[in-house]
């Protein structure tokens, strides 16, 4: 692909929580971890105590417990191929809460966390999410814009899909390979108490037609979409 070196990179990728990584990039991440680049992988929010979940279908809330969450995170990661990962805000709170709550945590401390990874890492390329319904999404792709500006840090900035975009406009297409969706999809599957039914967007099925969407806009089978914020060449 013209313009996008997967070799020789060191990258950056934050994720609001634990399965956003896979939903927008996890065929990129395997075309630079089988390159040879470095690739780190921060979750921004996990709660490591029992975690609340709306059930559509039952109209209800389920509980899970964190320990879960975390053997899911590693299972992710090992499919993907990753060894470097990290939760920048991990709840040992003890109580049954959402993962969702970066809206409660100062954005400047956010946005220092990030620095503090930028700084250690010294990327080349960082992915962040995009805007979308939740507030979490939000919350990091604010920070990430602040942390990442020019004078702090000036590489690649790219901005990837999850669901529920709001102002997503793509127009960076990365074509996935047959095996890079086959273990994209298997590193969705490690997350089972996140995956709903074929309905919702967090689902194997949903995951290979969104891929299938964006390969069939650049004529491959499947494809990543992505938004450039900042191209350095």
């Amino acid at each position: 692909m013209v313009g996008i070196l997967y070799s020789n990179q060191c990258v950056l990728v934050l994720a609001p929580h634990a399965d956003d990584e896979t939903l927008g990039c996890g065929g990129v991440i395997q075309k630079y971890i089988h390159s040879g680049s470095k690739v780190r992988i921060v979750i921004a929010s996990l709660s490591l105590s029992n975690s609340k979940r709306y059930k559509k279908e039952s109209k209800s809330y389920s509980s899970y417990n964190g320990e879960t969450r975390i053997e899911e995170l590693k299972e992710a990661m090992h499919r993907l191929g990753v060894t470097d990962y990290h939760i920048m805000f991990p709840d040992q709170s003890g109580k049954e809460i959402y993962d969702g709550k970066l809206d409660r945590i100062p954005r400047v401390e956010i946005v220092a966390q990030i620095e503090r990874h930028i700084q250690e890492l010294e990327p080349e390329v960082i992915y962040i999410p995009s805007i979308t319904k939740h507030q979490d999404h939000e919350a990091l792709h604010q920070a990430a814009v602040a942390a990442t500006r020019p004078y702090f840090w000036n590489g690649t900035l790219l901005i990837y899909e999850t669901d529920g975009e709001i102002s997503f406009q793509p127009n960076l297409f990365i074509p996935l390979t047959s095996e890079e969706m086959d273990n994209k999809i298997k590193a969705l599957e490690a997350y089972q108490t996140q995956i709903e039914t074929t309905r919702h967007p967090v689902h194997p099925e949903s995951l290979l037609n969104k891929a299938k969407f964006r390969g069939n806009q650049v004529y491959e089978e499947f494809a990543e979409a992505f938004q450039v914020q900042r191209i350095h060449g």
